[in-house]
């Protein structure tokens, strides 16, 4: 069989990394220390406020060092909490994060077979600290290539100039022979079309989008590897 791509651009978050759970355990680790209970409520709020602040981020409506505090005071406000340094709840939250670094059900044996038939990087839309701390802590760091943080890049994800960037760090001179693996479709898949490179959605329990931002979409971890080789 011939390879099709030898290089992938892996997302982190809800693709290889169980960030709800990561979230899940930092936010409530945080919210102790500053005074709110930590229910399955306000953990829900808090992922809803801070969901909404990435996705105005990557249409240009937030910028990246608003989004940090703005989701805290956001939060406090809706669930009546006494104002505090919001700037200081996101250096704890922060910090609680770079310590969770678990990862979905079958993501170490996917990521250990995949790095036997191809490059991989993790391209993620994050903050250094946290995405820096997981990768360090994360069993799959010994079979990824590198990690490009979006913080860290100054751009992110769907922006053209974020995958630009890796390019031209990586070398790349072949386009076709990469492909970008995620499961957003408003930041991976219309990421990758951007960059003008092959896209593959991962579902993650979701039901087949059916988006034309999609070469292809995967229910399951070895179905991608049908994909890889034609």
């Amino acid at each position: 069989m011939r390879k099709r791509f030898d290089i992938v651009l892996l997302d982190a978050d809800e693709t290889v990394y169980d960030f709800k759970l990561a979230e899940k355990t930092a936010v409530s680790r945080t919210f102790e220390k500053f005074g709110v209970e930590p229910t399955d409520e306000t953990v829900s709020l808090y992922s809803d406020i801070n969901l909404s602040c990435w996705k105005a981020l990557e249409r240009g409506e937030l910028s990246r060092d608003d989004l940090k505090p703005t989701r805290f005071k956001m939060l406090f406000e809706r669930v009546g909490a006494e104002p505090v340094d919001f700037e200081a709840v996101n250096a704890m939250y922060e910090t609680n994060l770079s310590h969770c670094a678990f990862l979905l059900d079958g993501a170490l044996d996917f990521v250990k077979k995949l790095s036997e038939r191809c490059e991989i990087y993790l391209a993620t839309n994050g903050l250094t600290i946290p995405q820096t701390g997981r990768f360090d802590r994360a069993e799959i760091k010994p079979y990824v290539d590198g990690i490009y943080i979006s913080e860290q890049i100054g751009v992110s994800k769907p922006d053209k100039e974020y995958f630009d960037y890796i390019f031209r760090d990586l070398g790349v001179t072949d386009k076709s022979r990469i492909i970008m693996l995620g499961d957003s479709l408003t930041s991976d898949m219309l990421g990758g079309r951007n960059a003008g490179i092959a896209t593959c959605h991962y579902l993650a329990g979701s039901e087949p989008s059916g988006s034309d931002l999609c070469d292809y979409e995967i229910a399951r971890y070895d179905e991608f590897f049908d994909i890889l080789f034609e």
